[in-house]
């Protein structure tokens, strides 16, 4: 037995009382809704039901964004068993927007800082429920106690075992209203067009600077691994601008960049806070590498830069895969091995890399064909001829003679493949979860 949400699907009207309940309570605190309503079927198709979700802050027994966040932000409530976010301890990275499923933290660029739900944890103390179940007037939204069931099955709600304080009851009959004719082609095509044009809360726009950032710490760690393995050491004094070039992109995008010292402080969960400090530890141990051309140290530090770039492609598994795979061929370390390769003139190593991201490559773009998903067959000819045949015909003339022009091509390769990732990346909302689950049910309706 636990407490948290009661929700009935047969009930909700959207009247957005229990959003206006949220605001009235919270007052100043709340520069945005905590509470959103999505509508499933909101254009009303003809042979699926229409019902409304209202949704919050779950307070989830493993919650993401607690796990997640970097600056221990998040805290658990053993008591009340809530999630209570802390304001003067947070960054602004967002990271925990990406990690959770409920669009639950909202950023607010105000004060460059995360707000959420609380649960009315005041209300609950004087033995009252939470004030947008108070309001609810058709009593769809309830607040007590309740026995957790697998919500996975409910169209248009996510379930990812992260045990959330929401317990859904889904509409009682599955039957739909009798249609006299059948919809047309154009129809359906419209049907298919109006719902699911949702816009992403990652995007290349916003997201530039971590493409920067990744790329050059595959780079870096690139350099030093040659230093260390073929003895050609490159300038200590550029290196190190150039990290901390990096460090400066990483922190560009947190909405307090000098509380930025607070993003290793959760090394125990967040894989960004590893991130963090495994690319700090390589700037730092890689300058004293050059400096003193102690071996030891080299390898150390050429270690915590492949650390850093694995680490750096952790970060992402929070959001939805892009396939069914969990790599994806424009990974950093794979990257860092690809460009190191190229360095040391290691063909072996350089053609397996090649060969490797070029299958992960196709097989990314057959399974979105099969998904009917937009696949830009011009930009990826581009990554094709540029990132992987060019290399590996110049790879056949003199190595020595054509280095510049492989690191080049695959370069170029790279980018466009790390941009077509970020282009890629969705994360999940109560919005995607209803687009998923009415796409896959308009495409199983009988023709």
């Amino acid at each position: 037995m636990r407490q948290g949400f009661i929700f009935d699907l047969n009930k909700c009207v959207g009247c957005h009382a229990c959003v206006v309940a949220c605001q009235i309570e919270n007052g100043e605190d709340q520069h945005q809704p905590w509470r959103e309503i999505s509508t499933f079927n909101s254009f009303q198709h003809p042979e699926l039901p229409v019902s409304h979700y209202s949704l919050a802050c779950n307070h989830c027994k493993d919650a993401p964004c607690l796990e997640s966040c970097p600056a221990l932000a998040y805290t658990k409530d053993e008591n009340l068993n809530t999630i209570v976010f802390h304001a003067d301890r947070c960054i602004g990275c967002t990271y925990c927007i990406w990690a959770c499923p409920y669009d639950a933290p909202k950023y607010i660029n105000l004060n460059g800082i995360i707000e959420k739900c609380t649960l009315c944890t005041n209300r609950l103390n004087e033995g009252l429920k939470p004030a947008c179940t108070n309001l609810c007037p058709t009593g769809a939204l309830d607040f007590g106690d309740f026995y957790p069931v697998d919500q996975s099955r409910i169209p248009g709600f996510t379930e990812k075992g992260i045990s959330p304080g929401i317990k859904l009851i889904p509409l009682r009959s599955k039957k739909t209203p009798v249609r006299k004719e059948k919809l047309s082609k154009k129809e359906q095509a419209l049907y298919q067009n109006l719902q699911f044009q949702i816009k992403s809360k990652i995007s290349l726009k916003k997201e530039w600077v971590l493409l920067v950032f990744t790329l050059l710490t595959a780079i870096l760690t690139a350099l030093i691994s040659r230093s260390v393995i073929s003895g050609i050491m490159i300038n200590k004094w550029i290196f190190l601008v150039s990290g901390i070039l990096g460090m400066g992109l990483s922190a560009f995008h947190l909405g307090k960049k000098l509380k930025a010292w607070r993003s290793v402080l959760n090394l125990k969960t967040s894989w960004l806070s590893r991130e963090i400090l495994s690319y700090g530890l390589f700037i730092l141990l890689s300058f004293i590498w050059l400096d003193t051309a102690n071996l030891e140290m080299g390898y150390i530090a050429a270690l915590l830069g492949f650390g850093a770039c694995y680490a750096i492609d952790k970060v992402y598994q929070v959001t939805n895969k892009i396939t069914r795979l969990n790599i994806h061929s424009a990974s950093v370390f794979l990257s860092a091995m690809l460009f190191t390769a190229v360095l040391v003139n290691n063909y072996q190593l350089l053609y397996t890399i090649i060969i490797l991201k070029f299958l992960l490559y196709a097989y990314r773009k057959i399974y979105f064909r099969i998904q009917r998903k937009s696949i830009h067959p011009i930009i990826s000819s581009i990554r094709i001829i540029v990132g992987f045949l060019l290399p590996l015909i110049l790879l056949q003339l003199d190595l020595n003679y054509n280095l510049y022009y492989i690191f080049s091509s695959i370069l170029l390769g790279e980018i466009i493949d790390r941009i077509e990732f970020y282009l890629e990346l969705d994360i999940s909302t109560p919005k995607n979860q209803i687009r998923n689950d009415l796409a896959s049910m308009i495409q199983s309706l009988p023709d």
